[in-house]
């Protein structure tokens, strides 16, 4: 169980996974249900629960996050190349084609934002720092913010996750 500290529960409201369009919404098929989450658990969430990034947003953090993940954070990992393979096993591949596609989408992700912008979306997105471990002065953390949020707006709309305005 984590420290009491880093646990913040809160109420919202989250995509029914058994919602079905081909019946109509009402009471036994609902579009959104109720669920606990805990607010602290990510600097997306937190912000998201506060109010200050949108739908769009959040949809391009986590995805950003998913492809992250998908790479094994800083990179694929090395392989032992001396190992022997016994029963018959074959060679693992040093690197997935799911592991392929997501630095290739990041390298675009890279491409795009540039190498600042591309580093603040890796420290809060990828390997979930909060802005108050980075930045120290509350000037810098209210830039970083401001950074932060452009940037998911530039990712929303690469991936056409963007509402429209």
């Amino acid at each position: 169980m984590p420290a009491p500290s880093k646990l913040k529960l809160r109420v919202t409201d989250v995509p029914n996974p058994y919602y079905s369009l081909a019946h109509p919404t009402d009471a036994a098929n609902p579009s959104t249900i109720p669920a606990v989450i805990n607010v602290r658990e990510s600097a997306i969430t937190t912000m998201a629960a506060r109010g200050v990034l949108d739908a769009a947003q959040v949809a391009a953090a986590t995805r950003f996050r998913a492809l992250w993940e998908a790479i094994g954070g800083k990179g694929a990992g090395a392989v032992d190349y001396g190992r022997e393979h016994v029963d018959g096993g074959k060679a693992r591949d040093p690197i997935t084609e799911r592991q392929a596609n997501a630095g290739k989408e990041l390298a675009k992700c890279r491409e795009l934002l540039g190498v600042r912008l591309y580093g603040l979306v890796s420290a809060v997105c990828g390997e979930g720092y909060a802005l108050t471990e980075i930045f120290t002065g509350k000037r810098e953390r209210l830039t970083a913010a401001d950074c932060l949020r452009m940037s998911l707006d530039d990712l929303a709309e690469l991936w056409r996750l963007a509402t429209r305005r």
